[in-house]
């Protein structure tokens, strides 16, 4: 038996190829369910609840660069994305008197409405899912989640 042989059948590596199978199910699953939302079904897409959130959190425009740096998105896809949004009637959009490249976003009144219906849509599903854990994987979840998004963040 060589050293390969007895390295390919390891628990590590058994261990490691169950992780990887294991985390693009999670992957799938969870692009699966954000398109089980159709269009027109719900005034924001995923995607575009979190471009508005900062503006939901608190009070006032913010720089369109701004949401695009928190939603992960570039600032053409911000742009576009705001532009839909605009012609909704969901935000409000000002050139900076100071600077007449930087853009200033504001949610209306009914984007105000529609981003904290997300937001408790979103919080009721992840109710949903704590609930469905086993009382004994509650506690290290969010533990993991931490740890999970810190990893994928520090990827190149």
């Amino acid at each position: 038996m060589s050293d390969r042989t007895a390295t390919a059948s390891s628990p590590a590596l058994d261990d490691a190829a169950d992780f990887a199978r294991a985390l693009e199910e999670f992957f799938r699953a969870t692009r699966r369910a954000r398109a089980r939302t159709r269009p027109g079904e719900e005034p924001l897409s995923i995607s575009q609840y979190h471009l508005l959130e900062p503006l939901g959190l608190a009070e006032g425009a913010r720089a369109a660069g701004e949401l695009a740096l928190a939603a992960g998105v570039t600032a053409p896809t911000a742009t576009r994305m705001l532009d839909g949004l605009e012609r909704a009637g969901l935000v409000r959009r000002e050139r900076a008197q100071h600077d007449r490249r930087c853009v200033h976003v504001d949610l209306t009144a009914e984007g105000r409405r529609a981003v904290d219906d997300k937001r408790r849509r979103l919080d009721a599903r992840r109710a949903e899912i704590f609930a469905s854990l086993e009382p004994k994987d509650r506690a290290g979840a969010a533990t993991l989640l931490r740890h999970l998004g810190d990893v994928i963040e520090g990827l190149r």
